[in-house]
């Protein structure tokens, strides 16, 4: 069964199909029959999927709003799906690394109208939820939450970077889900970055008081102001660490700030805020940390200029949105 299984999922996401075959096959993936057979099915098609993210991954996602009937320029526009619905935006997501949504909602919210919110490279965004909470989106970041909040608990699902403010109801739990994390909340303010091209997740409370739940509740933390658990996917390892609330939060005010961050990681972040792909050999740059501070609308030039009198090593030339990096000989 799970091959057959898998073998019309593979067909399915191989061609276009009709409106009517492709709602039937929708309805059929989020059915309880073989449940589990077509969730790992699902998983398997993701494991396969090769290709590293970069600031293409975000375009990629604005191509996908196209083909769901979306212009790309409302792209940060508000629309409603059903589950089933958003089964395709998962399957076609699959090919840009932000399946895991379709995981946890296809149980929870199989009939309740979702809204969606990607919010595109070089933006950041402010979405006030249905019970008034407030939540800041940074760059590459997609939020999925229901219309409207039923049932025990207030769960959106987040893939990127986002501040909430949560308004305060001891009755019905705020909580933020994101792969392997989950961050529950009474009435709070925290920052939680999971990006999907970085190993690490990261809870931050700024304030009030939130529990944060690892490797699928393996693993609970209840965090006190100041406070920030990091879980690495590669080794499902948590850490607790106190954390500098002014750098977690610059991004609000459209600083960098880079603590102990490879050079990997800076330009992942920077290709994230400008818009920008960065071309060069996988080899240029080692597993070095550094610590950089810009301000606030610095452009790629000046920041591109500071790291090359800190590091050392290398060139750089920008051409239109292509950063194009090689390594300079040693004097």
């Amino acid at each position: 069964m799970k091959n057959y299984i898998q073998k019309i999922i593979n067909v399915f996401t191989a061609s276009k199909h009709s409106e009517k075959v492709t709602e039937e096959v929708h309805q059929w993936l989020v059915g309880e029959e073989h449940a589990d057979e077509k969730e790992a099915a699902l998983n398997t098609l993701w494991e396969e999927t090769t290709g590293a993210v970069d600031a293409g991954t975000w375009n990629s996602l604005a191509k996908v709003y196209d083909k769901l009937g979306v212009s790309s320029k409302d792209a940060k526009t508000r629309f409603r799906i059903r589950v089933w619905q958003y089964v395709a935006v998962a399957v076609v997501v699959l090919t840009v690394a932000i399946s895991g949504t379709f995981f946890f909602t296809k149980d929870m919210y199989s009939e309740i109208a979702m809204v969606e919110k990607f919010t595109p490279a070089g933006d950041t965004d402010m979405i006030e939820l249905p019970d008034g909470s407030r939540v800041q989106t940074n760059s590459g970041t997609l939020l999925l939450y229901p219309e409207t909040f039923k049932g025990d608990t207030r769960t959106v699902y987040l893939i990127g970077e986002a501040n909430f403010k949560v308004q305060k109801n001891p009755d019905k739990p705020f909580i933020v889900k994101s792969t392997t994390m989950s961050v529950t909340a009474l009435g709070t303010e925290f920052n939680v970055m999971a990006y999907p091209e970085n190993d690490e997740i990261v809870a931050t409370l700024i304030h009030g008081k939130i529990k944060v739940d690892c490797n699928n509740g393996k693993e609970s933390y209840i965090l006190n102001p100041g406070q920030q658990i990091s879980y690495a996917r590669s080794t499902t390892k948590s850490r607790f660490a106190e954390a500098n609330l002014d750098d977690v939060t610059a991004w609000k005010k459209g600083l960098f700030v880079f603590r102990g961050a490879t050079m990997k990681e800076i330009l992942s972040t920077l290709e994230r805020r400008y818009v920008v792909t960065f071309q060069y050999n996988a080899n240029l740059f080692n597993e070095d940390k550094y610590n950089f501070r810009f301000r606030e609308n610095s452009n790629i030039k000046e920041i591109m200029d500071v790291m090359k009198e800190v590091v050392g090593g290398f060139d750089y030339k920008i051409e239109e949105d292509v950063c194009y990096i090689k390594a300079t000989k040693k004097k």
